[in-house]
């Protein structure tokens, strides 16, 4: 079979469809023909060699996926051989023809999703539901700010939130055409972070109190600049940094200062050590699918022989939702 591959680390360049052997599923794992998969800016670090903890390449890339269950390994139960499933693999191996997935990592795909949505919505939606809820403990009514709000995490916060009963919620993004965009899916105050200073603007909107929760997975000044945003006693979820850099300005002691809360997480993380905390975002995120609450957006969905240029597309910026790649209908 054909899976995505780099020998070096470097640029778009670098990446390559390579002969490799189909995998077989070990016990309590399912074998999935990979329909489409989508493109994260974890992958674009990890490509650029500035993944913390990612593996040596060569290595087949990729996490989130959908596609059909085709084998189950030994004691494998879950979804029977046939089923369109979707998912986030945490060892990695998506971007391929077929993949071997731990049981607890999959899930039926919505019907109301298409290949390219389901592809790219267990990643963010997961994210999203345990950062408002299970780590943000979003109360109704509660103002939140999220960053990157055009982006797939982003625009998966906005949606859940908005779904989950939140008071105003004050979104960024990097551009007025983005801006606009997310006012249309729900932000009642769309900041373009590249012409407006997000924090003034929160002082504004909120009186100078400050926001209860946060949402954040830029890091680097954004996040710095993000602790003047919260309300006493407020709570930062951080999920990420797509800017590649951490906080020049979070120790101990700006805990203290502020009276606020910092907490993270991967959902890889708990997918490989503790997939129960994950189960009760699933079932709300599913939910909200079935009942029109959300629908993943997907910015662009490019063949397998452009996957260079899914990554460039997504490292410019230029995504408004998901970036996907298709796997069958170029190897």
């Amino acid at each position: 079979m054909k899976g995505l591959r780099f020998a070096r680390h470097g640029g778009p360049e670098v990446l390559g469809w390579d002969e490799v052997p189909v995998p077989e599923p070990g016990t309590g794992e399912l074998l999935i023909e990979v329909r489409a998969f989508a493109v994260n800016w974890a992958d674009l670090l990890e490509r650029a060699g500035r993944y913390p903890g990612a593996p040596e390449p060569p290595y087949v890339m990729g996490h989130d996926l959908t596609g059909v269950v085709v084998a189950r390994g030994p004691g494998a139960e879950g979804p029977p051989i046939g089923t369109r499933v979707f998912g986030v693999i945490s060892k990695g191996g998506a971007a391929a023809e077929f993949v071997t997935a731990p049981v607890t990592q999959v899930y039926p795909a919505p019907a109301t999703l298409s290949d390219a949505q389901a592809a790219g919505a267990a990643g963010p939606y997961l994210t999203a539901d345990a950062a408002i809820l299970t780590m943000g403990r979003l109360r109704k009514g509660e103002d939140v700010l999220i960053h990157a709000a055009a982006g797939a995490y982003g625009s998966a916060c906005l949606q859940l939130c908005r779904a989950y009963g939140a008071g105003r919620i004050i979104a960024t993004a990097g551009s007025d055409a983005k801006a606009e965009r997310i006012r249309q899916w729900g932000a009642d105050v769309a900041v373009n972070y590249t012409t407006r200073d997000f924090a003034e603007v929160v002082r504004e909107v909120t009186g100078g109190r400050g926001v209860p929760l946060l949402l954040e997975s830029v890091g680097g000044e954004v996040l710095d600049r993000s602790l003047d945003c919260l309300s006493p006693g407020g709570r930062l979820v951080s999920v990420g940094a797509s800017s590649g850099r951490g906080s020049q300005r979070l120790r101990l002691h700006t805990l203290f200062e502020l009276g606020v809360s910092v907490s993270g997480f991967t959902l890889g993380t708990w997918l490989a050590h503790n997939p129960e905390l994950v189960r009760p975002s699933v079932e709300r995120v599913l939910q909200q699918f079935e009942n029109g609450g959300a629908a993943p957006v997907v910015a662009r969905v490019f063949p397998a022989a452009e996957v260079a240029a899914a990554h460039e597309f997504l490292a410019a910026r230029r995504s408004v939702g998901r970036t996907v790649v298709t796997v069958a209908e170029a190897l």
